[in-house]
């Protein structure tokens, strides 16, 4: 393992970035969201997340070919800037704030996790705690939270596959019957996937930490894929499982514990619910502090948020008034009992509705970097690249319109107004301060 240098930079090797990559993807979604899934489409939500896990890996896999040709020191930040022009990184650095919103998702759902064991214990006081040790983990230094990342994903990884191989012998007869698979027929498989998409993607999200990587150009692809296909694997495990052992409608709309409680020994039970749930929680808000903070700093270097947010600690080399800022902010959120679910839920939605036109703009790369890109071992096919970069954006479009079937339309509404002070702010940024886009990169 490569040692952490004083800024940070170049201290993450390949181990440390797929670790990070499985946290970030498995958390709160498949511990929240394969209830909910069920309730929609029924047990063919095994076939929710193939067709989740294959979207995702078409939305994924343009960035597979740009992070392996150039290091971007701000993430999809300096994807935005770089491809998108001045506009979009603005119009991008505010709405990457929804991003924010994880950390206390994760925090408050690990609260409720807690709670389930001990009912009388205050659960806002657990998510700020939970909050507050992940939070002074990646001021002390991203080697130090990977670090904790590798122990946690080897646990969670053994719970989950405990809850697939003794769920299995426990399924139900008639997996397939009519009245428990396909139950809101297409459109149902496709508003699941959707759902799902929550659960499945973020492995790309390492992307915002070429910074620290060691050998971004083949680690960050590779941690890319096989994280991916990693976590499908368990997913489609884990999903059929869930929707097998009881009845649908035992079922729809709940965590796993109530599966877990009934095929696992009580030792297994409380090590999966600890092990599973809860550091499945814990591994995506460690991940979800980690790479939040090079797109902000690099935004704020440019001067879209005020010049302070990049400072970086003298010791640890962290960005720690953005880590501080984020803590701040979750905190505010976890304290005023806010529904998170439908925050995440929003958020999701938003975050599509940007990878359709991250998508879009990455199109141009063969042009503004067409002898790097010759020059990359993952180079294909002008008109291929550009396929895939189309594709992607089709995906995530789909994405939003079976998100918006299951959201309430004043949350459309909102997410609508949002997009619209998103695209604003940009302007006027520009109009009474002064912003010069440093489009961070070097060849990979």
């Amino acid at each position: 393992m490569a040692k952490t240098n004083a800024d940070g930079s170049k201290s993450l090797g390949r181990g440390d970035l797929l670790a990070i990559a499985i946290g970030n993807v498995i958390g709160g979604g498949v511990m929240t969201m394969t209830g909910l899934a069920i309730g929609i489409t029924g047990r063919s939500i095994l076939l929710s997340y193939i067709i989740c896990a294959v979207m995702v890996t078409i939305v994924a896999l343009p960035q597979f070919f740009l992070s392996g040709t150039i290091r971007m020191n701000g993430g999809f930040y300096t994807q935005a800037a770089m491809f998108g022009g001045k506009w979009f990184a603005g119009l991008y650095s505010v709405v990457f704030v929804s991003y924010f919103f994880g950390a206390t998702m994760y925090s408050a759902s690990f609260a409720d996790y807690v709670l389930s064991a001990f009912p009388e214990i205050n659960g806002k006081i657990v998510a700020f705690a939970i909050l507050t040790i992940f939070v002074v983990l990646n001021l002390c230094g991203i080697q130090v939270a990977a670090k904790v990342q590798y122990l946690l994903v080897i646990v969670l990884v053994i719970a989950l596959l405990l809850f697939t191989g003794f769920g299995i012998i426990h399924l139900e007869p008639g997996y397939f019957d009519e009245n428990q698979f396909f139950t809101n027929g297409f459109t149902g498989v496709m508003s699941a996937a959707a759902l799902l998409s929550m659960a499945t993607s973020g492995a790309t999200f390492i992307i915002n930490m070429s910074r620290e990587a060691k050998n971004p150009k083949k680690d960050i692809p590779f941690c890319i894929v096989v994280g991916t296909v990693i976590v499908t694997i368990l997913y489609i495990g884990v999903g059929v499982v869930a929707a097998g052992v009881f009845p649908v409608e035992h079922v729809a709309g709940q965590n796993l514990s109530k599966v877990a409680r009934e095929i696992l020994p009580t030792p297994l039970y409380i090590f999966f619910i600890v092990g599973g749930a809860m550091v499945a929680l814990v591994t995506s808000l460690n991940a979800n502090l980690g790479w939040l903070q090079a797109p902000i700093a690099q935004a704020a270097e440019d001067g879209w948020w005020p010049k302070f947010f990049a400072k970086r600690n003298d010791k640890f080399g962290t960005p720690h008034y953005i880590i501080l800022t984020i803590y701040v902010l979750c905190s505010v959120i976890i304290l005023s009992g806010m529904n998170v679910g439908d925050i995440a839920n929003i958020g999701n939605t938003l975050a599509n509705c940007v990878q359709v036109i991250l998508c879009l703009a990455i199109i141009t790369m063969p042009k503004k970097i067409p002898e790097i890109w010759k020059r990359s071992q993952f180079h294909i096919n002008d008109k291929l690249y550009t396929f895939l970069c189309v594709m992607g954006a089709l995906v995530s479009a789909a994405f939003v319109y079976y998100e918006c079937l299951e959201i309430h339309m004043n949350y459309v509404i909102g997410i609508l107004t949002y997009l619209a002070v998103a695209c604003i702010y940009p302007l006027i940024r520009q109009k009474f301060h002064k912003v010069e886009i440093e489009v961070s990169y070097e060849e990979a």
